[in-house]
């Protein structure tokens, strides 16, 4: 308990105030609060525009411009021969009006672009098509609904500890994925974890990832709050996995102290809080990788579901 505390202060956080679960029972997860439910281009950033958008983009038909940032315009999208639907289940990505920031737009896209379409897992954003060389370029996702853990935070609704523990174990899988096909992802963060209405967790925003190796002497991309300190200290530091799994380490932490506690997992919270210190150590090389992470936590995760199950009264009929 005192390590946990200790990790816990060391980010200036503390646990909520114990609270009675009782949202698990035998069989079904009644735990789990979205929240608002959205899309994720509709989190992704607020909107900065409200310019007509062009009616097509390749062989797109756009929508509502859902956001748009300073590297990127994000539409609700649907396939041209679907002229008088009303579903949009697509999100395009294209780049801004403005010329002065278009090179690094497509630098963006184009990184997004290449990572998605060399890795393939469930708890990845897919990149369906690209057209990264036209005059408009542009990538096509699929359009989901849920909300970021970024929202699920601001909406203060504490879960249970293996709830959390799932969420992160699924973002450490498929960062496993990137990391494997030699990928850094480069800004993870609650607002890039995106949360299904069911808690199927998706990674998203590929924009800063990099290859592994490549030298970071360049202006520092990603969200300093969650950046490794080699990133911040070391403008020689190439693109390593250990970065990802400081960041992660970092969410972790910051959802600890989101978690829905009861007294028994009041002291399960001690090997979470391990974990975190190996995760967030300074040294790159003392942390695990995102495949250890996600094993280790699948464990944690089956530990302390036990203590939120409650078996369902059985009525027995006595022998006559």
């Amino acid at each position: 308990m005192q390590h946990t505390q200790n990790t816990l202060n060391a980010a200036g956080l503390s646990p909520r105030p114990p609270a009675t679960v009782g949202a698990f029972t035998t069989g079904t997860v009644n735990a789990f609060t979205p929240g608002t439910v959205g899309t994720f281009a509709e989190r992704a950033a607020p909107i900065a525009s409200r310019a007509t958008p062009p009616t097509l983009i390749g062989i797109w038909r756009l929508g509502q411009l859902l956001c748009a940032g300073a590297h990127s315009r994000l539409f609700e999208a649907q396939p041209a021969d679907a002229a008088g639907s009303p579903r949009y289940d697509y999100v395009l990505r294209t780049v801004p009006i403005a010329r002065e920031s278009r090179e690094a737009s497509i630098a963006q896209l184009t990184r997004f672009a290449n990572a998605a379409t060399t890795t393939s897992h469930p708890n990845l954003i897919v990149v369906l098509e690209s057209s990264l060389h036209s005059a408009q370029p542009f990538l096509i996702m699929p359009r989901l609904a849920g909300a970021t853990l970024a929202d699920l935070l601001r909406a203060s609704t504490p879960q249970p500890l293996p709830i959390v523990l799932w969420m992160v174990r699924q973002a450490a899988q498929g960062l496993a994925a990137l990391h494997l096909a030699s990928w850094l992802h480069g800004d993870v963060k609650p607002e890039n974890l995106y949360v299904g209405l069911h808690g199927h967790l998706t990674v998203l925003d590929l924009g800063f990832a990099r290859q592994m190796g490549t030298r970071m002497n360049q202006e520092f991309l990603g969200t300093p709050q969650y950046a490794a300190p080699e990133l911040l200290d070391d403008r020689e530091a190439t693109a390593s996995a250990a970065a990802d799994v400081f960041a992660l380490g970092r969410v972790l932490l910051k959802l600890l102290a989101w978690t829905r506690p009861t007294v028994k997992n009041l002291e399960s919270l001690d090997p979470v809080a391990e974990l975190i210190s190996e995760m967030i150590a300074k040294d790159s090389a003392d942390r695990p990788s995102a495949k250890d992470v996600a094993s280790r936590l699948l464990r944690l995760e089956i530990e302390t579901l036990g203590e939120h199950i409650q078996p369902e009264s059985v009525s027995l009929r006595r022998a006559g």
